[in-house]
C-alpha cells in the first residue's frame, strides 16, 4: 500500500506542468501582442521615452525612470 501511495506521489509531481510568464511585446508595431516568455524570464518589462514603446520579456529588471516592471501574466 504505501509503494502504491508514494507511486501515486511520484507521478503527480512529475506531471505538473511549468507555466511560462506572458508578456505583452511589440511586433510589427503592435506592443499589446502576448508572447509567452522562456522559462528564464521572471518580469514583463515596459520602457517608454518620448518617441518609443519597448516590450519584452527579462529575466531581471529594475524599475526607474521610465522603466516599468511587473511579474503577472499580461501586465503593464
Amino acid at each position: 500500500m504505501k509503494l502504491l501511495l508514494c507511486s501515486l506521489v511520484l507521478v503527480l509531481l512529475c506531471s505538473t506542468t511549468v507555466h511560462s510568464l506572458q508578456c505583452y511585446t511589440c511586433v510589427d508595431g503592435n506592443c499589446k501582442t502576448p508572447t509567452e516568455c522562456p522559462e528564464s524570464s521572471n518580469f514583463c518589462k515596459m520602457s517608454v521615452t518620448y518617441d518609443s514603446l519597448s516590450r519584452t520579456c527579462e529575466e531581471f529588471c529594475v524599475p526607474g525612470l521610465n522603466v516599468y516592471c511587473c511579474q503577472e501574466d499580461l501586465c503593464g
